[in-house]
């Protein structure tokens, strides 16, 4: 009887320690991953970022960024796709106002190292830039489209292009005019 008296207690202590730990970190590493969302936002519009306007919907959360006179520079979105060789595959794909693609930024991903890793590489991102959701086949060359696949990694091409394809179709749903507001 007395082991399970000291394992019960030893148990509580534990969990007490446990749950005291989780909450002293929780706010830190809440401000961390904003922290990395900001830079990676920053990362693919082409300019410097005065103010931020974070948009949730029921699909996904968009980011506007505005210049010191408050116009609309580019817009951010949070898309993500499961075709990935190794599952989820989540993206931040930043846009013009008028809905042109500047960059895209991994944020998630098990792709293959030395494979399809390669997928936010600039060479391979730099054939997205310039294209809008119209005018593209949003396919690799190798199933009719337009896009470049990456040699030994076809499932990942079809899954980035996948995730920047939707991207762009939540970002004409949420701004359905050509200035994108």
């Amino acid at each position: 009887m007395r082991p399970i008296i000291t394992l019960t207690i030893v148990g509580l202590i534990a969990a007490a320690l446990l749950a005291t730990v989780e909450d002293l970190t929780r706010e830190p590493i809440a401000l961390a991953k904003a922290e990395m969302k900001r830079k990676a936002i920053e990362e693919i519009f082409p300019f410097g970022i005065d103010s931020l306007k974070n948009v949730e919907t029921p699909k996904t959360r968009f980011y506007e960024a505005y210049d010191k006179k408050g116009v609309l520079k580019g817009i951010a979105v949070e898309s993500a796709t499961t075709l990935g060789y190794s599952g989820k595959i989540e993206i931040l794909l930043g846009v013009s106002p008028e809905k042109k693609i500047f960059d895209y930024k991994v944020v998630y991903h098990l792709e293959t190292p030395g494979l399809g890793d390669k997928i936010d590489k600039p060479k391979y991102k730099e054939q997205f830039r310039g294209r809008a959701l119209e005018g593209t086949v949003w396919k690799v060359k190798k199933d009719g489209g337009e896009i470049d696949e990456l040699t030994a990694a076809t499932i990942s091409s079809r899954a980035v292009t996948d995730a920047v394809e939707r991207g762009l179709k939540y970002i004409n749903e949420q701004y359905p005019n050509s200035e994108g507001k």
